[in-house]
């Protein structure tokens, strides 16, 4: 084997290690697209590791917060859900205020005042929030994302009973 054929093996294998590991490295700094601030990082970020629970309702039915929420097979958000029973993980590298509109971006759905899911505000339909079981009279997108906070979104009439919402 020449000298000359050992030199383009070794440059082979730089070039394509290099193709291999570069998406590995870009991964934890910032290489995937981040949403309203949430970026989406390889692995789970446990330096602020809290969670809130999220019931929806609508027209007096519930409608489940499905489980892998800002899970991809590549990385995973600041906000998530593993499992569809509502409860969100807020996982990051340092405490800082997050909110239910950021974790609906996340999950790709609309929440506002007139908006939510794929339902729209109307003059026969409201939107009610409730956060640890007293009404939100603001934007329910600016609800604050907080350790053990009990966070309730319906759309109806009908509504249902407040004792209802665990």
């Amino acid at each position: 084997m020449s000298l000359w054929s050992i030199a383009a093996g070794v440059m082979l294998l730089l070039v394509f290690g290099a193709r291999l590991l570069l998406p590995l490295a870009g991964a934890s700094q910032g290489a995937f697209p981040s949403i309203e601030g949430i970026e989406c990082e390889r692995g789970e970020r446990l330096n602020y590791h809290v969670h809130a629970r999220l019931a929806l309702f609508v027209e007096g039915r519930e409608v489940a917060v499905p489980a892998g929420i800002g899970i991809t097979d590549r990385c995973l958000y600041w906000l998530h859900t593993h499992a569809a029973d509502g409860i969100i993980h807020i996982e990051a590298p340092s405490r800082r205020e997050f909110t239910l509109g950021q974790f609906f971006a996340v999950w790709g759905q609309p929440l506002g005042r007139t908006r939510f899911l794929d339902q729209t505000v109307d003059s026969s339909h409201e939107l009610r929030a409730y956060v640890n079981g007293q009404p939100f009279d603001g934007d329910p997108a600016s609800i604050k994302l907080e350790d053990g906070a009990a966070i309730v979104i319906e759309y109806g009439p009908p509504f249902v009973p407040i004792s209802l919402h665990g």
